[in-house]
Formats: structure tokens, C-alpha cells, sequence
């Protein structure tokens, strides 16, 4: 029998084209579900709508989105794996703020390419959040909790008595978001990742000097 090689190069390039196809369903899905939630009204958005829409099957919706909520809130799942990734990769000697802000900075590059998705995203959500719907508070809720709860795993303790992985992720995510909404609404082109890096330097100064102010008095 005559083995045939396979050649690593061809193999690499079929990943890429496929990562790239991935991409572009994933994008063509959110900017169909996005149309169609400012058209018709979130709850009366169907998956099987979007699908359609999409030109794509029903099946394949739930390929890359768990639910519609994903769409518009996002996947917490997968950023939570992003985060415990990098929790992983940096190891116990490394406070964990920093995988976090290195999980964000990641996030932030994957970000930039659909700037007006997620401006979209964003008016959307400020329309649910002023007809008085709770699933904002809520996704906020869930998010901050189990960030909380990965956190204290990773370094071994329970949130519950300690208030380090709360505060650690509480401070994180805030200047994510503070960082996404400046992002959004600055017309200057300024990447996501500079302002975010902004955000960090200038927090991390600023807690400095409170620590430091907390001994002196």
C-alpha cells in the first residue's frame, strides 16, 4: 500500500479558509438577528426568523449561538473560557487582574473588525434597558458572579468570605465597559484596545495612590 503524505502547510491553509468561513457565518447570523431585533422587537424576534434571514438552517444557528439572548447580550460561556484560558496559561505566581486584563485585551482585538455591530448591539440594549426590561440587570448580575466564582477557584478560595475576587472582578469589568463605551461613542477612530489599556494604566495608578494614601492615614 502507498502511503500518501499529508502535506502541513495544505492542512494549516484548510483550517484557515475554514476559520474565515466561521467568521463570516458567525457575522452574517449577529447582523441578521440585529436587523430583525430593531425591526420587529427582540421578544418577537424567532430563531427560526434569523435563520432564515441568515440563509442558513436552524441547526446551524445554534452551532455558534447557544440562544438568541447570545446574540444581542453575548456568549458568556465562551468569554468566560477566554478568561479561564488565560487564568491557566499565566499560572499561580501571576495576580490574576493581569490574565484578566490580558483575557479583555484579546477580546478587545477580536472586537474592533465589527465596531458597528456592536454599536448596533448597544442601541438595542439602551431600548430594552429604558422600556424597563430586567434582562440587562440580570446578564450583569451573571456575568460579575460567575467571573467572581472563576476567579476564586483559580486561587482557591471562597468568594463568599473573601471579597478580593469580587473587588478584583468587579474593578476589571467596569473598565472594560467604561473602555466599550467610550469606544462606541468617540468618533475619532481610537482603537478599543488603546483606550482600554488607557483605562487600566490610569486605574491602576489611581489605586496605587489610595493604597498608599489608606497607610499614611
Amino acid at each position: 500500500m502507498t502511503s500518501v503524505a499529508v502535506d502541513s502547510t495544505d492542512e494549516t491553509e484548510g483550517q484557515g479558509r475554514r476559520a474565515v468561513k466561521a467568521a463570516r457565518t458567525r457575522a452574517g447570523i449577529e447582523a441578521a438577528a440585529l436587523r430583525l431585533f430593531r425591526e420587529q422587537g427582540f421578544e418577537a424576534t424567532t430563531v427560526e426568523q434569523i435563520a432564515r434571514a441568515a440563509d442558513i438552517a436552524p441547526r446551524t444557528f445554534f452551532r455558534y449561538f447557544p440562544s438568541k439572548d447570545a446574540v444581542l447580550f453575548g456568549d458568556i460561556g465562551s468569554e468566560l473560557e477566554y478568561v479561564r484560558e488565560a487564568l491557566n496559561a499565566r499560572g499561580s505566581g501571576e495576580h490574576p487582574m493581569r490574565a484578566m486584563a490580558a483575557s479583555m485585551l484579546h477580546a478587545a482585538d477580536r472586537m474592533e473588525a465589527d465596531r458597528e455591530q456592536h454599536l448596533m448591539r448597544a442601541e438595542l440594549l439602551q431600548v430594552l434597558e429604558s422600556t424597563g426590561q430586567y434582562e440587562m440587570h440580570l446578564m450583569r448580575q451573571r456575568w460579575m458572579q460567575d467571573m467572581t466564582e472563576l476567579v476564586a477557584e483559580h486561587i482557591g478560595t471562597d468568594p463568599s468570605c473573601d471579597p478580593r475576587p469580587g473587588a478584583w472582578s468587579m474593578t476589571m469589568v467596569s473598565c472594560f465597559g467604561s473602555a466599550m463605551h467610550a469606544w462606541l461613542t468617540r468618533q475619532d477612530g481610537t482603537p478599543l484596545r488603546e483606550i482600554l489599556v488607557g483605562v487600566l494604566d490610569s486605574t491602576c495608578d489611581g489605586l496605587s495612590q489610595a493604597t498608599l494614601k489608606a497607610h499614611e492615614d
